[in-house]
């Protein structure tokens, strides 16, 4: 460890204000070793100015989520390199989104993966010469409101909290696409959809195979259609999800839902919530409602988060459910292309079950394996080894 337990942690522009939270959040769990935690916006125009003194002081570890900050430069060299400062990139998305972010030529920057989807997937199309390993604990942040209210006396019974996208708008948009790519997006979408939520990329890549789109050469064409099949598989299934909660008086919050919102008749849609609220909001709630990203290695933040406010959790299953989760008693899967999915919520929100007892099996579930504290540790073990690694360059 060095003197200077500085930590940096770089955000831009997100919805609800999620990554800012998060980063404060996140930090805070070192707080009790001695660090203290700084958050920069690079939308703000005066961040140098901020980033200066700090740089000054002494930095142990610069984070940015999905490689935000990994590229900074300075006079034409990486800034991290320049300033032989480790910098770690949390890497939660598919690489199809910002794939110049998975591969920053810089000895002092690491791709630390949550999924092990996306760091296969950078492996094979994008096989980066950094640092990249997966993280081995990911972690939530503890509910400090958690055993406010119990579970049988809070006030909203059924929440989804996501931003909106229309499938069938995006779908349409395809019609100005080349035939061939047309084609392409149409079979990997309409296989994908069909089965449980997981890894998409082998459909995807039988689907240029099968229509002669390479996937090695020309990668910005590869990229641009698996980021256009993967943002329309989880749209269709969180689409899914919220037209079985129409007739529900359930409480979802978000932008982006004015497509169905005409068709509920009891389903209530809000504004976005900002993230410094969620906390508070899931403390109140029973049941928490999720659909989650193309991944089968892990389970998507909401989930983590719905068990540690001492929700129930209703999220689609994946195989990371199946084989660990599976036994909650307070979580329960679905298949987002069940044709009995509006039943079954409807028989969650009235069923007359009691969980709060059961709660503490997720509660106990997130602290003994999603320890966010855990998961700084790991960020500040690899932080130690890029600077080892820089002493054995010749």
């Amino acid at each position: 460890m060095t003197a200077h337990k500085t930590i940096v942690s770089f955000v831009g522009e997100n919805e609800n204000g999620i990554l800012r939270q998060l980063s404060h959040d996140l930090m805070k769990q070192l707080e009790p070793a001695g660090f203290s935690g700084h958050v920069i916006d690079l939308g703000n125009p005066d961040w140098i100015q901020q980033f200066s003194p700090l740089l000054q002081k002494g930095i142990y570890v610069a984070l940015g989520h999905a490689g935000i900050g990994a590229g900074l430069e300075i006079n034409g060299q990486s800034l991290w390199d320049a300033v032989k400062v480790p910098f770690v990139s949390i890497m939660a998305d598919p690489p199809s989104a910002v794939p110049q972010n998975h591969s920053v030529k810089s000895r002092y920057v690491a791709n630390a993966y949550i999924f092990e989807e996306w760091l296969r997937f950078q492996q094979r199309f994008i096989r980066s010469t950094q640092f990249s390993t997966l993280v081995g604990c990911p972690g939530v942040v503890s509910n400090p409101l958690c055993d406010q209210t119990a579970w049988r006396d809070r006030s909203q019974r059924m929440v989804f909290v996501k931003t909106g996208d229309d499938p069938e708008r995006r779908r349409t948009k395809w019609q100005d696409l080349p035939p061939r790519w047309r084609r392409v997006l149409e079979d990997a979408s309409a296989s994908a959809v069909t089965r449980q939520t997981g890894d998409i990329t082998d459909i995807f890549v039988a689907a240029c195979d099968a229509h002669h789109v390479q996937t090695q050469s020309r990668q910005e064409i590869f990229y641009f259609l698996f980021q256009e099949c993967d943002l329309y598989v989880r749209s269709y299934r969180a689409n899914e999800l919220v037209k079985a909660l129409l007739a529900l008086p359930v409480d979802i919050y978000g932008r982006g839902w004015d497509h169905l919102r005409d068709q509920a008749t009891k389903a209530r849609f809000h504004t976005a919530i900002d993230a410094a609220r969620l906390d508070a909001l899931y403390a109140d709630t029973q049941f928490l409602l999720n659909t989650s990203p193309n991944v089968a290695s892990g389970i998507h933040e909401r989930v983590a988060c719905g068990l540690a406010a001492r929700c129930c959790v209703v999220s689609d299953r994946n195989e990371f459910s199946e084989n660990n989760l599976k036994e909650l008693p307070v979580f329960h899967g679905f298949d987002s292309f069940d044709v009995n999915l509006p039943a079954y919520m409807s028989d969650l929100y009235y069923s007359k079950i009691d969980y709060t007892d059961q709660t503490l099996a997720g509660l106990d579930y997130v602290r003994e394996h999603l320890s966010a504290q855990k998961m700084m540790y790991a960020f500040l073990e690899i932080a130690d080894e890029l600077r080892f690694a820089e002493a054995l360059v010749r």
